[in-house]
């Protein structure tokens, strides 16, 4: 057995744990629409780490910047969401909604807290427990292969 092998398993199978939560309390959300934030979600993983990439908007979206048109005019169609007065296009509300983020910010206590949902501090602190367990238990089980090789060799 091996610690590093056996820790990188314990982090590659909390981690996709973790992304199949996030997307679990996102589809049951309401939220969801056109199906990005599933495919902008992802895992990367290298030796002893591993990376979630997802989508930071979901917590509110700073003043400053102007959201995409067309990404908004998308959510009001999917959402059947259509402007109060009959000649007003979808377009034009889409650009307005856009302008008003860009100005104002979207407000924070209205968004999401996915991340905060699924990674708690309980949740973390599970999963430092398992792999403190697994190097533990690793650890006397080299120490006796070892003990026991020396005791063979005298």
């Amino acid at each position: 057995m091996n610690i590093e092998d056996e820790n990188q398993r314990i982090l590659i199978e909390e981690m996709e744990a973790i992304k199949a939560d996030i997307l679990a309390v996102y589809n049951a959300s309401g939220k969801r629409t056109s199906g990005e934030f599933e495919n902008g979600l992802e895992l990367k993983y290298e030796p002893n780490k591993a990376t979630l990439f997802g989508y930071e908007y979901l917590a509110g979206r700073r003043a400053g910047k102007m959201p995409p048109i067309e990404a908004i005019e998308k959510w009001l169609e999917q959402k059947g969401i259509k402007p109060i007065e009959s000649t007003m296009k979808i377009s034009t509300l889409a650009y307005l909604i856009a302008r008003k983020i860009a100005k104002e910010g979207t407000r924070k206590e209205s968004q999401l807290q996915i991340y905060k949902q699924v990674i708690t501090p309980q949740r973390i602190q599970d999963i430092m427990t398992k792999i403190s367990q697994i190097n533990v238990q690793l650890f006397v089980w080299e120490l006796n292969q070892m003990l026991g090789s020396l005791e063979e060799n005298q």
